[in-house]
């Protein structure tokens, strides 16, 4: 794949450390994260996991402005990322892909994908001003970028068609290159693999290492397909219950002995061992059927802690 930028990628060293700092959040009497911390390093692949209702989007949702914190702060560098607006965060250079595509039906790739460059532009060109040859220039320019983003993502010969005409996995790659077009420093994923089949995780691993060796960013990863974490994170951070029960890289987490309590539980009785919890087995799924059926497991902090996802 030939690199996406056409500006020379950003070093690791103007990408900030994202700092999670002893946040806590409160849904009425449900304590959805409890004093949670942890730091995401410049250009490293950084993935939160952990059980049903663990406090995954919860997190997620915190860093990406979505909700306030009870306690605690996230920091990227030196700037304060809680409370902040959508617009405001791509300024700061946090970009995110959610994880629920949401599009009108006869939105092209390109048009959709351009709404993430609208974030960085003072003019809206997207609304006004496009009979002005500066705007129109400027337009253009926007779109060779986005063009650019989309063949990297391998969507390069679907740039005109509507996207609810893609596959699932398109529409995935769609959803990250809307985010990529803000050229963020920190690239936020959200369970990028749920209702994918094998081939298609396969897939997306690739693209999640290949963009970040590209661009030189972070990527900030919450996922519940434990395969995929551990054949890509540099850094895994593992909730269970709200609280942070290990930090660490893939191979100290995967023999973690709280990490297969929490995380296999249920699965014990089936004699799945610490063993399964790498690249190469495909457990994760046994208590997890349904991608979509996310708070059984742990009622305590399902409802309006966790939303569509835990």
């Amino acid at each position: 794949m030939s690199t996406a930028a056409t500006e020379p990628a950003p070093s690791a060293g103007d990408v900030p450390t994202l700092h999670v700092e002893d946040v806590t959040v409160r849904f009425g009497g449900v304590t959805a994260l409890d004093h949670v911390s942890f730091d995401v390093r410049p250009a490293t692949i950084h993935a939160v996991i952990g059980p049903n209702g663990a406090g995954k989007s919860t997190c997620f949702n915190v860093v990406s402005g979505l909700y306030k914190v009870s306690e605690g702060t996230v920091r990227f560098g030196d700037d304060v990322v809680v409370g902040r607006r959508p617009h405001q965060l791509a300024h700061l250079g946090i970009g995110r892909a959610f994880q629920n595509v949401s599009l009108s039906g006869h939105t092209t790739v390109l048009d959709t994908v351009m709404l993430g460059r609208h974030a960085l532009t003072s003019g809206g060109f997207l609304s006004a001003g496009l009979r002005l040859p500066k705007m129109r220039k400027e337009q253009a320019r926007h779109a060779d970028r986005v063009a650019e983003i989309c063949a990297f993502l391998g969507l390069g010969d679907r740039l005109h068609r509507p996207v609810t005409e893609l596959s699932y996995g398109d529409q995935k790659r769609v959803d990250i290159a809307r985010a990529v077009a803000t050229e963020p420093k920190l690239l936020m994923l959200d369970e990028p693999a749920a209702g994918m089949n094998e081939g298609e995780t396969r897939d997306m691993a690739r693209t999640i290492t290949d963009l970040r060796d590209a661009l030189g960013i972070s990527v900030l990863l919450v996922e519940h397909d434990m395969a995929l974490v551990m054949g890509i994170a540099d850094h895994v951070t593992v909730l269970d219950f709200g609280k942070r029960i290990a930090d660490g890289t893939p191979a100290a987490i995967q023999q973690d002995p709280e990490v297969i309590r929490a995380y296999l539980g249920d699965l014990a009785a089936e004699g799945v061992t610490a063993d399964d919890l790498d690249t190469h087995h495909h457990h994760h799924d046994h208590h997890h059927d349904h991608h979509h059926d996310h708070h059984h497991d742990h009622p305590a902090t399902s409802g309006p802690t966790e939303g569509t996802s835990s």
